[in-house]
């Protein structure tokens, strides 16, 4: 049974239901598709003169009703007459795609079929735009949409994530990661850490335990420490904004935070330096894994090498308290690969009817984050 969900008011009613989805499969277990962070980012972006309308797809067992998938979509409009079907929070998430417990043919299906008629007349849609999607949910659209007629799919690379694989590789101690290093990298990562600490760097974790275990821990002011040190890290680049120069979003990413603090899922990791923090780090602790969004750091002690020091201490952390796997999500920066990450590949993909829509949406794209966000920029 398909049912729609098309207004906040029905996502918060199978608020349950998709947390329970969640707990009971594995491998959809990521904070980016938890109901908590999909719920605030549809309070943000999805108000009523967004021109954005909710549209959640979810395939129902027809005796019991226990959700069976989930297509957390919503539409979009561009160049006013057309219209595209998104995930939800496409823009700030790392891992996004279909839920389902069994394969996705059918809700797939379902998706494609808003191509022609869709299930309401007034949301036909033109185009399918799905970012963030896995190797293998890429693999199950591509073989699903082979069989529909005349309908077009384009697949591109967008944005791999690196991450370390604790469970398979049999790290258990912080001694069992080392060894997987060369002598060489052991000691350029061993000797910038303990220069560090000789010179009176400590590493804080701050999170809702130890919240309640000190009078000291305060997460309105680490919270303003990071989006400071994100900052800074971007004017090193030569880049004046960042995430956090636009209040809105700014605004959004702190009630988020703050929801996912209270739970104990986020933790905001510090190095401090003559009472001041140097560098910090989101992390979100999901399911037996730790994943690190969005790291910051004040270049003016670039001499310590509070990068290679924080994520140390970071991976120490996530072993010591036994997780499975780290993650240091989107982004191919050298650091990552020292670290002995390996590659987790994510894609985009588009599917349409007629070619000349997918180039006017992808103009579309070009314009808003090319063009207008500059001026937006530049105004600001």
């Amino acid at each position: 049974m398909i049912k729609i969900i098309c207004d906040e008011s029905g996502f918060k009613a199978i608020k349950h239901d998709w947390d329970c989805f969640i707990e009971k499969n594995g491998y959809f277990a990521r904070v980016f598709l938890s109901h908590d962070w999909l719920s605030i980012w549809i309070r943000y972006f999805l108000t009523d003169d967004s021109g954005r309308k909710l549209f959640i797809i979810t395939e129902c067992d027809d005796a019991t009703g226990e959700i069976k998938a989930i297509a957390p979509f919503y539409i979009e409009r561009f160049f006013f007459f057309f219209k595209c079907l998104r995930f939800i929070s496409d823009d700030y998430s790392d891992y996004l795609g279909i839920l389902s417990t069994n394969k996705i043919s059918d809700i797939l299906k379902e998706t494609c079929g808003c191509l022609s008629a869709g299930f309401l007349d007034e949301c036909k849609i033109d185009l399918i735009y799905l970012k963030q999607v896995s190797d293998f949910l890429k693999d199950e659209i591509n073989l699903n949409i082979d069989g529909l007629k005349n309908t077009s799919i384009f697949i591109k690379s967008s944005g791999d994530c690196y991450y370390i694989d604790m469970h398979a590789n049999g790290i258990l101690k912080i001694e069992d990661y080392l060894k997987k290093f060369n002598s060489k990298q052991r000691y350029n990562i061993l000797k910038r850490v303990k220069n560090a600490e000789k010179k009176g760097v400590k590493y804080i974790s701050v999170n809702a335990a130890n919240e309640k275990a000190s009078e000291n821990f305060n997460f309105e002011y680490y919270i303003k420490e990071f989006f400071d040190l994100h900052q800074k890290r971007w004017e090193k680049k030569g880049k004046k904004g960042g995430v956090f120069s636009n209040n809105k979003i700014k605004i959004f990413f702190q009630n988020l935070f703050e929801v996912l603090y209270k739970k104990g899922i986020l933790d905001l990791s510090f190095l401090k330096y003559d009472d001041k923090l140097i560098a910090g780090a989101v992390c979100f602790n999901f399911k037996n894994k730790r994943q690190v969004y969005l790291p910051g750091f004040d270049p003016e002690y670039s001499y310590l090498h509070p990068g290679i020091v924080l994520t140390y201490n970071n991976i120490s952390e996530a072993i010591l308290s036994g997780y499975k796997e780290f993650d240091f999500l989107k982004g191919s920066e050298d650091y990552k690969k020292r670290f002995l990450a390996v590659k987790r590949k994510n894609f985009k993909v588009y599917i349409y009817k007629k070619r000349i829509i997918y180039l006017l949406f992808k103009l579309n794209i070009f314009l808003k984050n090319e063009i207008i966000s500059n001026v937006k920029r530049i105004f600001r």
